[in-house]
């Protein structure tokens, strides 16, 4: 019975998915051209937390012309995208997985994503398919898209004009800062550096933010949240994550004291030892 079950939803995701193929072929492949030859290449840097209104950023960076932009996300969103980067696990697949195991079986080919177009503030992107000699274009949301093109290891495209429209960031052309860089009790962090400072239009950089918190982790139920700014630790100034890991790593029985920003309000929290 279960295995009948089975059997017949795999089969309706595959026809829904057929169906999405065809009305995309019949609704983009024929009126839009492929995308031009000067298109940029987007890197996905991480994901993170803007402070103010505690809502997930994804930080995509394009190397060759040395700017990066924030790109706000759902939650959901975030956290399939970071699941990627990290190269996570997952007990069932994801939908953007579940969506490349699909085409995989079709034999279809994510051959590129390309965010062409900036409206009001909300990004739009197509998915580039290849199936066998024909080829369609399908509207989807930028973050869904940038979650299945980490999956399917295909590149991320940027309009030159979209570009141009955000709100960017200088990078250093040898820079590489990955944005989830450490992991202790069940929060994911990172450094607020200048460049996360400028985007979020913080006053000023210095202390880690604290980009995501695992569900039922210690650092949940201690009450520290996503979005928090960690500025000193059991006394301490803490200007980088290199300074937040000397202390937190230091194997003490007693709790630690953090004081945090959260939403332009310091906050104490608690931190308990690890339970044995």
């Amino acid at each position: 019975m279960k295995s009948s079950r089975r059997l017949r939803l795999n089969m309706f995701w595959v026809l829904c998915l057929m169906a999405w193929l065809s009305v995309g072929m019949l609704r983009y492949g024929h009126a839009a051209p492929y995308p031009p030859a000067n298109l940029l290449e987007l890197q996905v840097k991480g994901i993170t937390i803007d402070p103010d209104g505690n809502v997930p950023v994804v930080i995509l960076e394009a190397p060759t012309s040395h700017k990066a932009f924030p790109m706000w996300i759902g939650k959901q969103e975030a956290q399939a995208i970071a699941i990627e980067l990290q190269g996570l696990p997952t007990p069932r697949p994801l939908t953007h997985v579940l969506l490349k195991n699909i085409l995989t079986n079709l034999q279809v080919k994510v051959d590129r994503i390309v965010i062409h177009d900036l409206q009001e503030n909300t990004f739009f992107a197509s998915i580039f398919l290849q199936q066998g000699q024909s080829n369609h274009i399908i509207d989807a949301r930028p973050s869904d898209a940038i979650a299945l093109a980490i999956a399917t290891k295909a590149p991320i495209l940027v309009a030159p004009h979209v570009l141009q429209a955000v709100q960017t960031i200088p990078t250093a052309p040898a820079e590489a800062t990955p944005q989830l860089v450490a992991k202790k009790f069940g929060m994911h962090m990172q450094t607020l550096d200048e460049r996360l400072a400028r985007a979020f239009q913080l006053p000023h950089a210095g202390g880690v933010l604290v980009a995501f918190v695992e569900e039922h982790s210690q650092a949940a139920r201690d009450g520290i949240n996503r979005g928090d700014i960690i500025m000193r630790v059991d006394g301490q100034s803490i200007k980088t994550l290199d300074d937040l890991m000397a202390v937190l790593t230091t194997d003490s029985p007693e709790q630690h004291i953090l004081e945090v920003v959260r939403q332009q309000r310091e906050v104490t929290i608690r931190l308990q030892p690890p339970e044995k």
